[in-house]
């Protein structure tokens, strides 16, 4: 066998042995962290199935909304979900369909309010949340995937504003409950395509130094028109290891 002849060899096992090794890793996720993930247990299905806003077991709300909404019907798969109508924190646009016409401007004041809403978001969201009650267990430098179902309800298919839509965040929390900072989850921004019935995103995140709880927000990229109303169902947050 000639040298050039051994590399070519030596080459070939290499690249099976780098293959089979691929193929051998595989992605492992958890289970899920979070409580109530469908919100299925109410604390009193008399009052929800009647509208009275009562948050669902393991979850609760955060900011300024004109309707924060847990429903007994219309869930992805079971009969619950919940649902933001609205906010009382203005937006990046003002819009009106009081006339049968979608119409949309730029609000003047987008760049103050924006900053003030963004200043508040380590203690306390001005703009409307449903949010986890308490923290779900996290370790430091550990990957974490945040997976949603989410729904723009609306009949009107101009209704929204492209590139807005249901969004989630993630509150990262150290061992005095402090935040140490908030990061993006998984989006389902509107575009020009009508969509309907739910929609499931998912992000793979990962937990910062010093942090150990992770609170999950779950609302609007940004309330432009009163009907922009979002719903959710069936969170997901589980660690995600290679094997």
């Amino acid at each position: 066998m000639t040298v050039r002849s051994a590399l070519a060899v030596a080459a070939c096992l290499a690249l099976a042995v780098s293959g089979t090794s691929l193929a051998a890793s595989k992605t492992v996720v958890g289970k899920n962290l979070v409580p109530n993930p469908s919100f299925e247990q109410s604390q009193n299905d008399t009052l929800v199935d009647k509208g009275v806003p009562v948050p669902p077991v393991g979850w609760t709300f955060e900011g300024a909304p004109l309707v924060f909404d847990y429903k007994g019907d219309g869930g992805h798969i079971g009969r619950h979900r919940v649902a933001v109508s609205g906010s009382l924190a203005p937006g990046r646009e003002i819009c009106d369909a009081s006339t049968g016409t979608y119409m949309c401007t730029p609000n003047p004041a987008a760049s103050v309010t924006n900053q003030v809403n963004e200043g508040a978001m380590p203690y306390y969201s001005i703009r409307p949340f449903w949010i986890s009650a308490a923290p779900l267990p996290v370790v430091a430098g550990h990957s974490y995937r945040f997976g949603m179902f989410s729904l723009r309800p609306s009949l009107d298919p101009n209704a929204g504003v492209d590139g807005e839509g249901p969004v989630s965040k993630v509150r990262w929390v150290d061992a005095s409950g402090a935040t140490v900072t908030t990061t993006d989850g998984p989006q389902a921004l509107k575009t020009p395509k009508r969509e309907l019935g739910y929609r499931y995103s998912q992000l793979d995140v990962i937990a910062p130094a010093g942090a150990v709880g992770a609170k999950l927000l779950l609302g609007h990229s940004d309330y432009t028109v009163t009907s922009a109303q979002v719903a959710f169902d069936d969170i997901s947050f589980a660690e995600v290891t290679k094997r």
